[in-house]
């Protein structure tokens, strides 16, 4: 196995989406013979092969496979299967690498003890943001202020994130059970992923410096998108984390609980949707109905 860096970006019918993320990734300050892009297409039914195509002829290998089998999970263990180097990143096809991306990737891989590390990913927008959407969304939290190894379970995100290919096929590699599936929303197969690492000594780290923006597409600016999501988050944390059905004592309580929790939500947040500026009807229903979506998907799993 050669020293290098697999990029794997996985994609199911984004192709217009595709190109921005192929663009900036061959808009690098640096472009090393040791690195090469892999893009798993997911059975897309759009122009994801043509707009590879494009690509091809780089001064980075830009490489094209199917995968039949839906899921971001089996997609991406197809990736790594065909990757050429001993580390394989996986970015997601609707990212925009920072111009330094692949430089620090290779600098933390090359200069840290880490067996996986993350970065961060910020907002960015094809039309323009809703007001209801907070200034911070699409923003994730920064895990640290430096380059460190995390403490405890903590995890990187599965949009930016590379990994020890050896390190990660003896954890397991993604469960196919969870995850983005098609037009499915699913989630918490990287988690997975990495709480195995964990579990078998790895050191997971994070870089603040090593950055892409992560689009915030335009189904996102629709309510009902955030209480799927809500709901798949459930589902998929108690597929995840407690791997067994609930019993009937316990589902009895959260269904007891979530009813006393829902006239509690409608008078906390009334005042706000009332009378605080800037606090829009759709922050109101989401504030409301979020953690009711998330127990129904806990006691549907």
């Amino acid at each position: 196995m050669e020293a290098g860096v697999s990029i794997i970006i996985c994609t199911y019918n984004r192709a217009t989406i595709l190109q921005h993320c192929l663009q900036a990734l061959l808009q690098q300050t640096a472009l090393p013979t040791n690195v090469e892009i892999i893009v798993v297409d997911n059975a897309s039914t759009d122009t994801t092969k043509h707009i590879v195509a494009a690509f091809q002829n780089k001064p980075i290998t830009v490489r094209y496979v199917l995968e039949t089998e839906q899921g971001s999970s089996a997609a991406r263990n197809k990736g790594v299967a065909v990757s050429k180097y001993d580390w394989v990143c996986f970015m997601d096809d609707d990212g925009k690498a920072h111009p330094n991306f692949i430089e620090r990737l290779l600098y933390i891989k090359n200069n840290y003890a880490f067996d996986g590390f993350g970065g961060m990913f910020f907002p960015w927008y094809l039309t323009p943001k809703p007001k209801w959407l907070p200034i911070q969304y699409g923003s994730m939290p920064q895990l640290l202020p430096q380059v460190g190894a995390l403490q405890g379970k903590a995890t990187v995100a599965g949009g930016i994130c590379a990994f020890n290919k050896q390190k990660i096929t003896e954890a397991g590699l993604f469960p196919t059970e969870v995850g983005m599936k098609g037009n499915k929303q699913g989630y918490a197969e990287e988690d997975v992923l990495q709480l195995n690492l964990l579990k078998n000594g790895g050191v997971i780290g994070f870089d603040p410096l090593w950055k892409m923006d992560h689009l915030v597409a335009p189904y996102k600016y629709k309510v009902s998108w955030h209480l799927r999501r809500a709901f798949a988050k459930g589902r998929d944390y108690q597929l995840t984390k407690m791997r067994e059905p609930l019993p009937i004592g316990k589902r009895i309580l959260i269904v007891v609980k979530t009813l006393l929790q829902i006239p509690y939500l409608i008078l906390r947040f009334l005042p706000a949707l009332l009378f605080k500026k800037g606090y829009y009807w759709q922050n109101y229903v989401l504030h409301v109905g979020s953690h009711p979506c998330k127990m129904a998907g806990k006691l549907l799993a």
